[in-house]
């Protein structure tokens, strides 16, 4: 087994994975240097703030603001309910087997409300067939709603918004480019019709390689909780990408289980430093911060009301200097 952690060390490797630093052990690739290609390294990237997520492969990418934006509109970016029923930005050909893979869950929980809501299986079955009907173009969130009343299933108190999440989260419907600030919803295949084809266990080895090697250091929980699975998957998926030699075991700075890419052993102390003594402002929702449940390395405890979650869930844009995230003081 490695060394422990420090938690600079830490820091360090979590700011060159997620690509806001940079070592010789991870060259970055010319993809990487596109908004597409960081995307696809990052996998998804959360976006309930759509705005904040964009810029944040703007900056990621080292793109001019609005390039992100460009690859919306066109579709090469995808916004959708790929995971935990949130929002999420990914590379249009990696939304069908992420969504399958880490959906079941949030599509059970979904299922059981329909009561509360006044659905019922028959009235789920029309809103889909007719939205699925018509969504060959992108449909605006108000259409949506006109369509689900005209075969009588009534869109208010929360119905019409519960099933387009619902159907996002099946794999076929997701969000089409946004007219303006508002939503639109198209089918996948109407907008990307070559996807990567994983399913299983395979998908479960793609997912975990590809997370812990774009989030540098993390734990079985910090992934369970970024994907939404089982613990009993997730464990099975490090177990895998371990035996593939894709990541390695190394004890956290308090002595906890942690997994690292195998490049990241590679990392030197130098470029370590040369990373944190960068100064970076990042957007509300980083994935620098929502990539982990365990959020204590990087952020003290005192920041939870400036940075967040708030009660609310919110997120702001914060400040990271040293690899920890403070807030941002107004005129600083």
């Amino acid at each position: 087994m490695n060394a422990q952690l420090t938690l600079d060390r830490l820091r360090g490797l979590r700011l060159i994975a997620q690509l806001l630093g940079t070592s010789t052990a991870f060259p970055r690739t010319p993809a990487q240097e596109t908004v597409v290609g960081v995307s696809k390294h990052l996998l998804a990237t959360q976006a309930q703030n759509r705005p904040a997520a964009l810029k944040a492969i703007d900056l990621r990418a080292r793109a001019d603001t609005g390039t992100t934006a460009d690859a919306l509109n066109r579709s090469l970016l995808i916004r959708t309910w790929s995971q935990r029923g949130t929002h999420h930005l990914l590379a249009a050909e990696d939304v069908r087997w992420m969504t399958l893979l880490c959906s079941p869950r949030v599509l059970a929980t979904s299922t059981k409300r329909r009561g509360a809501l006044g659905l019922d299986d028959a009235a789920v079955d029309r809103a889909r067939d007719i939205l699925m009907e018509h969504a060959t173009e992108p449909v605006g969130r108000q259409t949506a709603y006109e369509l689900f009343a005209s075969v009588g299933v009534d869109p208010g108190d929360n119905r019409g918004q519960h099933l387009l999440r619902h159907f996002g989260g099946e794999g076929t419907l997701v969000q089409g480019p946004p007219q303006g600030a508002a939503d639109t919803f198209v089918l996948l295949d109407a907008v990307c019709p070559l996807s990567i084809d994983l399913t299983g266990d395979a998908a479960l080895e793609e997912m975990t390689v590809r997370y812990f090697r774009a989030r540098g250091v993390a734990t079985q929980k910090d992934l369970q909780w970024w994907s939404g699975l089982k613990l009993v998957d997730i464990r099975r998926g490090i177990t895998v990408a371990e035996e593939a030699g894709e990541i390695m075991p190394v004890p956290g700075p308090g002595g906890e289980a942690m997994w690292i890419p195998t490049w990241a052993a590679d990392v030197t102390d130098a470029e370590i430093e040369a990373t944190l003594e960068q100064v970076l402002d990042l957007p509300a929702f980083d994935e620098y911060l929502l990539s982990y449940t365990d959020r204590s390395h990087v952020m003290d405890s005192e920041h939870l009301v400036s940075i967040g979650p708030g009660k609310n869930g919110i997120f702001k844009a914060f400040r990271v200097i040293r690899g920890e995230a403070q807030p941002v003081v107004a005129g600083a």
